[in-house]
């Protein structure tokens, strides 16, 4: 009964929050707690046994279910834990912000959503909990009320009930191929129609590419990043983006991962890694024209899902090249959740401090704010791959996966290595941006009013220690993670043991550190000359970014719309005029039977009897008598 009573948890301290309203106590921090507890020693045990189902047999057609195998648990452990570090974090920022009790309210139906997302048994539950994450999380957005806020909410809504309804149509198509909706850890299925089988995978990639922030569906993402508050952006970014990961490796598992893939279906490997690759570089190019230091770090989570992205796409190859690109893509997701929630709660204390997250109206706060800044170097150098922290590890196994791809002769991954080297320098060229203008480079601020300068820190840090510890112990023991969760979880999805579950896996060659240290020293290059030539205040004209070009196509379906209902009218007021007149002739013409004549047909002398109706009788008996004619010429 645990996997049922987990969601549950964060439900009952929603009611005891709205009941006991006013309280001192921080609800979300003491659920998350309770929930950390139940998870660790409740769940401990499949990592290493089997995996635990539980099913509710209600009457009528949908029974929900729930599944918890080595995946699940790595996903419910990075959540609670994530959530217990922003609860820490939560009421000194909101204190700040205003609404902390709504705030802390939608928290908690998040994370009920959320681990009910995960823990789902069936693709019906997953679903029913990927909408109910949506409208809890909705609210975050909009928290100030402001437009801005109302806007991106909207965006961020209608981005995630559309990919929504794809899922379900995904479903659908899955049942209509499968012969019934597949139970979520049942492994790969043989399809009774692969044509409708890959059609309904293709709108799962779809689906779950919106949450997941992939390019072009990641329109809805900076915006919702820039007006939410700092908590609400450090869970979006670091675990609900992590939401579409989780939908498309449990759909990959109806394929396959680690295997030759069906008849129908060459393209789902080649296809998602091609996404991946470029949604890394819009996200990178797009980050390093950013002043605001949410929207750099929004588009910085585009860019590290790509990377998530890559390596599910060569996770669907078979054998050791699959399941290195498998365990890759986890690691990365676990590490980009840690380093991507410090950054943004990093930003939170320099805005809490200064009221601004413009870049070049920041610099010098080093002095100030040491701490911060030290925390946030941490983050920084993970992110962009530093050796000894966790981002060095998961990008290490990806481009050792995507090196492997290439020797196999795949001439898609051929291409992308270049790729892979140029986004690492981008994201070190753009971070190194990001540190140099909050804390090193010469102050251009006012210094703050007695008031914002009063804001207490010591929580806000101790949220941010923490994120630091798990990450530099992941850091300096890269090979502990996959071997102990990482790996089970991989062979949870039918991959055989070839690298990392022998725990054969190398961090510390020479190659893969020196190829790191000049991805990171051509970063800091790149950096310093575009803030001395001013490359980074170039702004593409409209047309050259997706959101333009998504702008001008809105603004061109709404006037091809407004054109369409104007001819519209006009045709219908043309078709009516012509209806009036019409009937009119037809009235007229109707009426003429009602006028007596005396007529004469033949030597019939027709008194008192109207012309035109003595026609007609005479017409019908006409009809009648070649009905009859035809009728006995077909039967003879």
């Amino acid at each position: 009964m645990l996997l049922a009573i987990l969601p549950l948890v964060p439900l009952a301290g929603a009611g005891f929050l709205w009941s006991k309203r006013g309280r001192a106590l921080n609800i979300p921090l003491l659920t998350s707690t309770l929930l950390l507890i139940l998870s660790g020693f409740g769940l401990r045990s499949v990592f290493t046994g089997d995996a635990v189902a539980l099913s509710f047999p209600l009457p009528g057609p949908y029974q929900p279910s729930f599944y918890a195998d080595a995946l699940t648990v790595l996903f419910v452990l990075l959540t609670v834990f994530l959530w217990l570090v922003v609860a820490l974090y939560t009421p000194d920022y909101m204190k700040q912000e205003g609404g902390t009790g709504r705030f802390a309210l939608c928290t908690l139906l998040t994370l009920a959503a959320v681990l009910g997302l995960f823990l789902a048994g069936d693709l019906l539950t997953l679903l029913l909990c990927f909408e109910l994450m949506t409208l809890a999380s909705f609210f975050w957005v909009i928290h100030r009320g402001d437009r801005a806020a109302v806007r991106a909410g909207y965006y961020y809504l209608f981005f995630s009930i559309g990919g929504g309804l794809l899922l379900a149509l995904g479903i659908v198509l899955m049942t209509v191929a499968t012969g019934g909706v597949p139970l979520i850890g049942t492994g790969p299925v043989t399809p009774l129609h692969p044509a409708m089988f890959a059609w309904s995978l293709a709108l799962f990639i779809v689906g779950f590419g919106i949450k997941a922030g992939m390019v072009p569906l990641h329109l809805w993402l900076p915006r919702a990043h820039a007006v939410a508050p700092t908590p609400a952006s450090a869970l979006l970014s670091g675990l609900l983006l992590k939401v579409g990961v989780y939908g498309l490796i449990r759909v990959g598992a109806l394929a396959g991962w680690g295997r030759t893939l069906g008849k129908g279906l060459g393209w789902f490997g080649p296809g998602l890694a091609l996404l991946g690759a470029g949604t890394m570089l819009v996200g990178v190019g797009a980050a390093l024209l950013q002043s605001d230091a949410k929207r750099l770090l929004a588009y910085h989570s585009v860019s590290q899902m790509g990377y998530i992205l890559l390596g599910l796409g060569i996770g669907l190859a078979p054998g050791a090249v699959g399941e290195l690109g498998l365990v890759g893509a986890l690691y990365h997701l676990f590490n980009h959740a840690l380093f991507k929630a410090a950054l943004f709660l990093g930003v939170g204390v320099i805005y809490l401090h200064t009221q601004e997250t413009d870049l070049y109206k920041l610099g010098g706060l080093w002095r100030r704010f040491p701490v911060t800044a030290f925390l946030m170097l941490l983050a920084v150098l993970g992110i962009t791959g530093a050796p000894g922290l966790n981002g060095y590890a998961s990008k290490t196994l990806l481009h050792r996966a995507l090196s492997l791809t290439v020797e196999t002769g795949a001439p898609w991954a051929r291409r992308l290595e270049p790729l892979f080297f140029l986004v690492g320098v981008g994201t070190a060229a753009s971070f190194a941006k990001l540190y140099y203008l909050i804390f090193l480079a010469k102050p251009k601020a006012a210094p703050p009013t007695a008031a914002v300068a009063a804001v207490r820190t010591s929580r806000l840090h101790l949220a941010l220690v923490l994120l630091s510890i798990v990450m530099v112990g992941i850091g300096l023991v890269p090979g502990l993670l996959p071997r102990v969760a990482v790996a089970p979880a991989v062979q949870g999805l039918g991959v055989a043991p070839a690298v990392a579950g022998t725990g054969e896996l190398a961090f510390w060659r020479f190659t893969d550190l020196f190829g790191m240290v000049v991805t990171l020293a051509l970063g800091v290059v790149v950096c310093g000359a575009g803030l001395k030539w001013g490359v980074f205040h170039w702004r593409p004209p409209r047309w050259l970014t997706l959101e333009g070009l998504a702008g001008l196509f809105g603004q061109g379906a709404l006037a091809l719309g407004r054109k369409g209902a104007a001819c519209f009218r006009m045709i219908g007021a043309a078709v009516s005029e012509w209806g009036r007149t019409l009937g009119t002739r037809l009235y007229l013409a109707a009426c003429r039977f009602d006028r007596s004549r005396n007529t004469k047909v033949g030597r019939v002398n027709l008194v008192g009897l109207s012309a035109d109706a003595a026609l007609l009788m005479l017409m019908l008996a006409l009809l009648m008598a070649w009905f009859l004619w035809h009728s006995l010429t077909r039967v003879v």
